[in-house]
């Protein structure tokens, strides 16, 4: 075998495992994402009196009005997004 072959083999195969780690980062960071806005909801229900309390305080929160809220979702999603979006640039996309 050719050093040239192998060099590329190694290159193929470390792309591909650089690949795989950006898909599942992108994957985890969205999922917990995602469960920390339902943990959220949860504890509202919980912590209000009574369950149209809890829905009164998760549509506040909720509201697309909330500018707070949006900001703090935007702060928490780049990473995976990133992620993503360098996936689709290694891979040619």
């Amino acid at each position: 075998m050719s050093g040239g072959f192998v060099r590329k083999r190694r290159a193929v195969e470390e792309n591909r495992v650089v690949n795989k780690a950006l898909q599942w980062f992108a994957v985890i960071w969205g999922g917990l994402a995602l469960l920390l806005n339902i943990i959220a909801i949860v504890g509202l229900f919980i912590g209000a009196g009574s369950f149209w309390a809890g829905w009164w305080r998760v549509t506040e929160i909720y509201s697309p009005f909330n500018v707070i809220n949006w900001l703090a979702e935007l702060a928490l999603l780049p990473p995976a997004i990133g992620a993503i979006y360098w996936l689709q640039r290694r891979q040619g996309r």
